[in-house]
């Protein structure tokens, strides 16, 4: 790369440069005026042009929060700190650590200055030019080329920026109108050095004073910034971002974080004390609350990363709201955000917890995360681990497993529809009433399966408002007289769970109450009886007419006198009720009356049919088995129309019984 725009160190001018505060504004709080040292050697040095545009992003609207300034600057220090532990390993020559590592933030409130300190690796005065002064070196015009390019797409492009270009440094100057750095490096016979800048075009670099190995970074905050020389306001920012950061933070002193974060403790020496601990942490919960479940892991590869998360032991007030709390998003134990969506699909939503990884990719602001191949490896991990810890849960100790799907299995019924990759784990999952479970009690489609006669070929279900609304539909009668059990849906979710869940473990799912069943009856005999009320059928479907799509001899009925069916394909009455209690507007599909042969009613309609064709009585018994069939489904289209027919109905039998 050129740096024929970058001066020569050792032909620029020295200069001794004495500099005071920034002039304080006369509603803002006296500042102590302080006249300081000049600067030995001091060699000042041009930015680059399109620097000055990459101080103007970060220092404008690269960041959300002003607060992250603190995350940057105590992420870089514990860096720092991580590399000196290297190098003192690896090299023999280097300069010894002076003490055990650390972060020493220090605030002065009359001089409006913040002051952070580690003593890590350091830098020489080329690390310091090359890495603070000419950042354009690292890439400053195709970083502004990105950015130009995702702004014009609008598609929120990831310009990787952080670590790539070393721009979370200069997060510092969204509150400081001078920044100073002093540091010396461990490398063997580097001398300290002092950077000094203003962000307004260029920077200085001098011989420096310290006397150890390490750096020290001073902010002198801007006059709307002071809230930075609170010690209260720069304990909660480290508290927020950067608690589990591996080395300790003092504030004047004082140990201000955790330093020991729990997921990165091998899982066998954290009890269930510390868990609960640092659930309620997580969640605020009140003393004594504990989790559900806990899901502790760790991953090496394809990607890296820690993950400790918790299945709360009742359901957030938050979980059908769109903007409710998600899992915490760590790199290196410092927070990059706190409430991510992207670790886990929708449907595990009632998560709380933590994931940390060193392999993620970040975008220029580190508060949204590109839509990349590591976030989605780790998503993908992350939901079979807690699908199969939650399977492990339902086989070990199944009373703490329904408790679990009483708070979350509507929710977890959602995967179903959205997750196709983990459909059969899902379905696992899944409990259901059925018609031979008691009212309350749950089965899994395991159960029923390991249940079922030799002679039931398919899976059965009818869906509903209730159990009481279908407990006694007659779609049921035909599976009751041959012990074949039917799963009750009676969640609303449930619909939608019958248009993705097809099959289980190679038996076909079907809805009782849809289309032509096959119990296995005799075919023979069948014919027969059709023949039989042949007159019956054709008189109903002349007397409904388009009321109804078919009329036709049912094979499910053994004690009503009719039912109403959806054809194959059609919604059915339950799921056309959701949608009206959804407002949402749609066509009813016309349903298939079915009557049954066998039935007084039905039989004595077909005599009559036989006899006269004509006799008026047909039209009125064939809307009263219509009627009939409405009324089992807990629907009556014109209740008053209803009563007028059961009391001319009961009027006409009346009369024949006096008669007699």
């Amino acid at each position: 790369m050129s740096t024929e725009n970058t001066p020569d160190p050792t032909n620029a001018p020295e200069t001794d440069v004495i500099e005071a505060a920034p002039p304080v504004p006369s509603d803002a709080p006296e500042a102590a005026v302080v006249v300081e040292a000049p600067l030995t050697g001091a060699v000042d040095m041009p930015f680059q042009a399109e620097v000055q545009q990459v101080l103007g992003l970060v220092i404008n609207s690269l960041y959300a929060n002003k607060e992250v300034f603190l995350r940057e600057l105590c992420s870089n220090a514990s860096d720092a700190l991580d590399k000196a532990r290297f190098l003192q390993l690896t090299q023999k020559d280097v300069t010894e650590q002076v003490g055990e590592g650390g972060i020493a933030i220090t605030l002065d409130d009359k001089a409006r200055t913040l002051t952070i300190a580690d003593n890590g690796v350091g830098m020489t005065r080329d690390e310091v030019i090359q890495n603070l002064g000419t950042i354009a070196r690292s890439g400053s015009l195709e970083f502004l080329k990105l950015n130009a390019d995702a702004l014009r797409k609008k598609d929120g492009g990831g310009v990787q920026l952080i670590g790539q270009f070393g721009v979370g440094f200069y997060a510092a100057f969204m509150v400081a109108d001078r920044v100073d750095v002093r540091t010396r490096s461990m490398q063997a016979g580097a001398e300290p050095v002092i950077w000094r800048s203003t962000g307004s075009g260029s920077f200085t670099v001098a011989v420096g004073d310290r006397e150890t190995p390490g750096t020290e970074i001073v902010l002198h905050l801007k006059d709307e910034c002071l809230e930075f020389a609170k010690e209260w306001r720069i304990k909660d920012i480290i508290r927020k971002y950067s608690d589990f950061v591996q080395f300790p933070i003092t504030v004047d002193g004082e140990l201000s974080n955790r330093s020991k974060a729990l997921w990165a403790t091998p899982k066998a020496q954290v009890d269930a004390e510390q868990h609960a601990e640092f659930y309620r942490h997580l969640t605020g919960g009140d003393e004594g609350e504990t989790p559900l479940l806990t899901v502790h892991w760790s991953v090496d590869a394809p990607v890296q990363f820690n993950a400790l998360l918790y299945v709360p032991g009742k359901a957030p007030l938050d979980l059908f709201d769109r903007h409710r709390k998600g899992l915490r998003l760590y790199a290196k134990r410092v927070l990059i955000v706190e409430d991510c969506d992207k670790l886990t699909p929708a449907y595990l939503r009632f998560l709380r917890g933590v994931v940390d990884s060193e392999d993620l990719s970040l975008n220029v602001s580190r508060e949204m995360l590109q839509e990349n191949k590591t976030l989605s490896q780790i998503e993908s991990q992350l939901t079979r681990q807690v699908l199969k810890s939650l399977k492990e849960l339902s086989e070990s100790d199944p009373d703490k497993y329904l408790t679990f799907w009483r708070e979350f299995g509507k929710v977890l019924k959602e995967g179903l529809t959205l997750d196709w990759k983990n459909k059969d784990a899902l379905a696992d999952l899944c409990r259901f009433e059925s018609m031979q479970t008691e009212a309350g009690k749950l089965t899994s489609l395991k159960q029923y399966v390991t249940a079922m006669p030799e002679a039931q070929k398919d899976i059965y279900y009818v869906t509903g408002l209730s159990r009481r609304a279908v407990e006694q539909s007659p779609h049921l009668e035909a599976f009751r007289k041959r012990g074949y059990d039917v799963l009750f849906f009676i969640d609303p979710i449930d619909e939608w769970v019958t248009k993705a869940l097809f099959e289980y473990e190679k038996k076909q799912l079907k809805s009782i109450a849809h289309g032509e069943v096959d119990l296995g009856e005799d075919k023979s005999e069948d014919a027969k009886t059709e023949e039989d009320v042949t007159a019956a059928v054709a008189a109903v479907k002349k007397a409904l007419g388009d009321k109804v799509k078919d009329v036709r001899i049912s094979k499910r009925l053994t004690d009503s006198a009719s039912v109403l069916v959806a054809a194959e394909g059609d919604p059915g009455a339950n799921f056309e009720r959701i949608m009206k209690m959804m407002d949402k507007e749609g066509v009813s599909a016309k349903r298939i009356l079915e009557l049954n042969a066998s039935h007084p009613i039905v039989k004595n309609l077909s005599a009559l049919a036989t006899k006269d064709a004509e006799a008026p009585q047909l039209a009125a018994w064939a809307e009263m088995l219509f009627d009939q069939a409405l009324l089992a489904e807990g629907v009556v289209e014109d209740p008053a129309k209803l009563v007028k027919r059961f009391q001319d109905l009961l009027i006409e039998v009346s009369n024949a019984a006096v008669a007699r």
